[in-house]
């Protein structure tokens, strides 16, 4: 039950500005990109089956319900290569692979009862989880999708064995997972911990703290940032005087590395990031809660040579976004989750809408880490 909670409370929390794919901050360079790309949106209701919806951009032609029975009542998605992971968290406890472009399946795997599985990392025909009941990240053999999972022991970063791992990711030879280590009453003990683990000894190597608690969101990547990994920390969900999109150096010896953007700059937490389809800076879907916690959310984005905001956001301030993918053809789909109008708007690189306001995906997305594109 704690790690079921704290997963819905992650999700609850928790791009160039979109004017532009230049250089700089201010700038407002051509739009560049173009093509048809498709997003996929997966979105639950915790108690009944969920659905995925593909969104054809920039058109926004959609497609409800594309593939029926993928996604269960509280999903995830990400996306690697030619394959489209859906997490399948509380309600589903499996990995489902799809691949991409056909959605056509390509297995379920998984991961136990009850382990509540968070974020995938695909490295050859293996599957590294990170779950938040396990005591540590699981590991599925695809070429034996019935076998029990194994376990990498991740329990020494938390007194009662179980150390809340939220995401997992695969950079150069290493996996590099991130936990929170929560109590029973959902708080953090302290700030977030990463594991750095050796694939082929199935063996944490070595562990670090971040600069603050509670890590949401996903681990990416940045080569702009030198290979550093980025992992968003929600202290607080009102407060944003701490936190930060923390980075990690993932070459030599892996450490905290201080933080790409705090959330006071940004206005809130670090709900979803991405990198824009140039590589020049990180577009970052910013959440917030007020006294009376009304949510708001918006899309800014941070320069990644200047490591500077750019001047505006791309969403308007009457939209709640609260999710958004970078497409490979310039365009942003941003998940709107404003009460009674929630769905998908679509963004050009020079933050022109496309959309005529919501586009409906057949139920409200959920927030965080419910779409890709590609």
């Amino acid at each position: 039950m704690k790690r079921t909670l704290i997963a819905l409370l992650a999700v609850a929390a928790c791009g160039d500005n979109l004017k532009g794919t230049g250089t700089g901050p201010g700038e407002q360079p051509d739009a560049g990109l173009s093509g048809v790309a498709t997003a996929v949106v997966v979105a639950g209701d915790f108690n009944v089956t969920g659905i995925l919806t593909t969104v054809r951009v920039p058109s926004g032609t959609i497609t409800p319900n594309a593939i029926a029975g993928v996604a269960g009542g509280d999903p995830f998605i990400r996306r690697y290569g030619d394959e489209i992971f859906v997490i399948n968290r509380a309600s589903g406890d499996n990995i489902t692979v799809l691949a991409r472009g056909s959605l056509a399946l390509v297995g379920q795997f998984g991961t136990g009862a009850g382990m509540n599985p968070q974020d995938v990392a695909p490295v050859g025909d293996t599957l590294y989880v990170a779950a938040l009941a396990a005591s540590g990240i699981l590991v599925i053999d695809r070429n034996d999708p019935k076998a029990e999972p194994k376990t990498i022991d991740l329990s020494s970063l938390d007194v009662d064995g179980h150390p809340d791992c939220v995401s997992v990711i695969a950079a150069g030879d290493k996996l590099f997972a991130v936990c929170g280590t929560l109590d029973d009453h959902f708080a953090p003990r302290g700030n977030a911990k990463v594991a750095v683990i050796d694939p082929a000894q199935l063996k944490m190597t070595s562990s670090f703290e971040l600069p603050s608690a509670n890590p949401v969101g996903y681990l990416l990547q940045v080569p702009g940032l030198d290979g550093d990994l980025v992992m968003a920390l929600a202290p607080d969900f009102q407060d944003f005087s701490t936190g930060c999109l923390a980075r990690i150096k993932t070459t030599g010896t892996p450490a905290a590395n201080g933080c790409a953007v705090t959330n006071a700059a940004i206005g809130g937490i670090a709900n979803h990031f991405e990198l824009a389809p140039d590589g020049k800076s990180l577009w970052i879907d910013s959440t917030a809660y007020d006294a009376s916690f009304n949510l708001s959310g918006k899309v800014v984005a941070l320069d990644l040579a200047s490591l500077q905001l750019w001047p505006q956001a791309m969403t308007p301030p009457t939209m709640v976004a609260t999710d958004l993918a970078a497409c490979p053809n310039g365009y942003a789909v941003v998940v709107d989750s404003t009460f009674g109008k929630a769905g998908v708007r679509i963004f050009d690189a020079l933050g022109h809408e496309t959309t005529a306001g919501a586009e409906d995906i057949g139920r409200a997305p959920g927030f965080g880490n419910n779409v890709v594109c590609y």
